[in-house]
């Protein structure tokens, strides 16, 4: 080779090796803009209250009824929660297709979502068994009379009240999201979305959706109008997630990633060997909703397997968070200023100990699933209102 075509090779070389150097800084940079947090439990000098009613799903096939005013852990079995239908786990039957333990049970209540009809407010919730009730709820917010079962999916994960007044369900058998009309009782819209979704949120324009892959830990995101997926957002910090929810300004999306779980390439198809023990800590991962890029991470304690959120008009969050491998699951508020987890309400083991009740699901774990928030703002403006006239 001759000298000058020595030379034209080794410049050559060198080019790519800068391009390779600047890529990797690149790719260095985009990292280092991640911003990570280790959340911390400093309890307030005052304890954390807030004026609404919480509604948090379990495995147990009920729901949880939780006073914010007062944030004394249930122990009523008639008052302070809402029967749906028998218990049931995630993990079995189907799951994107796997194949877990035959299903001993097909109930499990999952996902809840609060609406207004004819003047009173109902809940709509769906169940692992891919069905769906509706709960109208008395003055006090429980449970006033119950419909359903009605048959709709496979196993529901979330449920969530979208833009067209219609129930979204996340299915987690089939990757599809079912959209129910409450009013009239029927299917009206089926959409594929991935292996096994969790949820599904919305900009406040409408302009964008965003659908959460729980096996796969990505979060997908569509142009509405189009119904086309636009863009895929993964991490390797996300290898199992589950719902996500909108900040009320609607500027970032709060995705749970408990990671309890990775995809195993070495697994059999269509088994559940497809799936090994998750090795990443559990977190909230939190997504820009201008760029579609995850800004920043929060590690949570190990006690707190986040599920889903619910947000205060005041900078807290609500997570409904799974304590695997004890008899309990809590509820944790979120100083979303520090990020410091200053309140964990008990919410399993403080009605079930009382009434002498022991969990055989889910390795004697009682997890928790879906939040829905009944805020009683109205209400306190009116009665402010009436007052000073």
């Amino acid at each position: 080779m001759s000298f000058k075509k020595s030379v034209v090779v080794g410049l050559v070389v060198l080019a790519f090796f800068a391009l390779f150097v600047a890529i990797s800084s690149r790719a260095a940079a985009e990292a280092a803009e991640v911003q990570v947090v280790e959340a911390k439990v400093v309890k307030e000098a005052k304890p954390v209250t807030f004026n609404g009613t919480a509604y948090i799903a379990g495995h147990g096939g009920h729901l949880a009824i939780l006073d914010l005013r007062t944030m004394k852990s249930p122990t009523d079995v008639e008052n302070d929660r809402i029967v749906l239908t028998e218990a049931g786990s995630e993990m079995e039957g189907k799951v994107a297709g796997i194949s877990f333990e035959q299903a001993k049970k097909s109930g499990g209540s999952h996902g809840q979502t609060l609406m207004m009809e004819k003047g009173h407010k109902v809940l709509v919730a769906g169940t692992l068994a891919g069905n769906v009730y509706k709960v109208w709820l008395d003055a006090n917010g429980r449970a006033l009379k119950k419909e359903g079962p009605f048959k709709v999916g496979e196993k529901f994960c979330g449920a969530i009240t979208g833009p067209d007044g219609n129930v979204y369900f996340e299915d987690m058998t089939d990757g599809n999201v079912y959209v129910w009309n409450p009013e009239k009782l029927k299917l009206v819209d089926k959409m594929p979305a991935g292996m096994a979704v969790c949820g599904i949120q919305w900009t406040k324009n409408d302009k964008k959706a965003y659908i959460t892959d729980m096996p796969a830990g990505k979060v997908y995101v569509y142009d509405w109008k189009t119904k086309k997926k636009i863009k895929t957002i993964s991490s390797p910090e996300m290898t199992f997630i589950h719902q996500a929810r909108m900040t009320p300004d609607g500027k970032y999306l709060w995705v749970s990633a408990p990671n309890e779980f990775e995809l195993n390439p070495a697994g059999t198809a269509g088994t559940a060997t497809v799936l090994k023990g998750g090795t990443k800590a559990h977190q909230v991962i939190i997504i820009d909703t201008k760029t579609d890029e995850i800004v920043k991470r929060i590690v949570l304690p190990a006690n707190l397997s986040p599920h889903d959120f619910a947000f205060t008009d005041n900078g807290y969050a609500l997570l409904a968070s799974r304590s695997y491998g004890s008899d309990d699951s809590l509820l944790a508020v979120l100083n979303m200023k520090n990020d410091n987890i200053v309140e964990e309400v008990s919410l399993c083991a403080s009605c079930h100990n009382a009434n002498g009740i022991k969990v055989s699901i889910d390795s004697g774990s009682p997890l928790l699933c879906g939040i829905t928030v009944d805020w009683h703002k109205a209400a306190a403006k009116k009665a402010k209102k009436k007052k000073t006239t």
